[in-house]
């Protein structure tokens, strides 16, 4: 994956002269003058040290620890936050007196980084240079929320359908597997439809759909072989009965 710093991405940065460096320097270390760090010694030397140690592979969404949705306050807020952290005045705190130029370089590219974000026109270019890359960090969070979100739709249906709730069950169990689709949750949507002669097509093809996200219990093909025999007599029954009546 390759990440702003390497030579063909370096226009993603937004311009930064050294005298807005100072500025920036001068007035976050100003406010840490005001308003101090409230973090023990050993957690700010670890923080720092993840920073310094993913700096070179960070966008500037995981730089400033934001989704590719953060808003301007977001972003305003994360940039306060992290510039505090890194701030070459925290050298010797940190351990690194003498070295303060590690620190003055992860405050640079911090600075930069909100720079890019804060401003619409460059955030939209960064954005589009990024492509799907910038999504990444939220996806997965995102994902696992909506499968939990499921997962309760499929347990509190569970409980509705052994009361015999089936309709409340059923609007539950859509919900889930639009957002997961899982093939227990296809298996009891397809039960709970079975209960209902109006809803035997859809019975059946959440029983199919069950099946081809890899059910193979013999109960339930057993229960799709019945559901379309019985599907395949409805079709019959009415044709069959013009016919005996037509011979008599």
């Amino acid at each position: 994956m390759e990440h702003p710093e390497d030579p063909q991405r370096e226009a993603l940065f937004a311009a930064l002269t050294d005298e807005e460096l100072r500025l920036f320097r001068e007035r976050v270390g100003q406010g840490l003058a005001e308003r101090p760090l409230a973090l023990e010694v050993g957690g700010h030397q670890r923080q720092a040290a993840t920073l310094l140690l993913r700096v070179a592979e960070s966008n500037h969404y995981e730089l400033l620890g934001l989704g590719a949705g953060a808003s301007p306050a977001e972003i305003h807020d994360a940039y306060d936050r992290t510039a505090r952290l890194v701030h070459p005045a925290h050298a010797g705190r940190l351990g690194l007196a003498g070295k303060e130029g590690v620190l003055e370089h992860l405050f640079e590219r911090v600075t930069r980084a909100y720079l890019t974000l804060s401003h619409p026109g460059r955030r939209k270019e960064y954005d589009g240079q990024l492509g799907g890359e910038v999504w990444e960090s939220e996806r997965a969070p995102r994902d696992e929320e909506g499968r939990q979100v499921a997962r309760r739709y499929f347990a509190r249906a569970e409980v509705l359908a052994a009361q015999e709730e089936f309709h409340q069950a059923i609007e539950l169990l859509r919900q889930a597997v639009r957002t997961d689709p899982r093939a227990e949750y296809y298996v009891l949507l397809g039960q709970c439809q079975a209960r209902n002669p109006h809803w035997l097509r859809h019975a059946i093809e959440s029983l199919e759909q069950a099946v081809a996200l890899g059910d193979r219990s013999p109960a339930v093909a057993k229960t799709l072989a019945r559901l379309r025999a019985e599907r395949e007599a409805a079709k019959a029954g009415p044709a069959g009965e013009r016919g005996s009546r037509g011979s008599r």
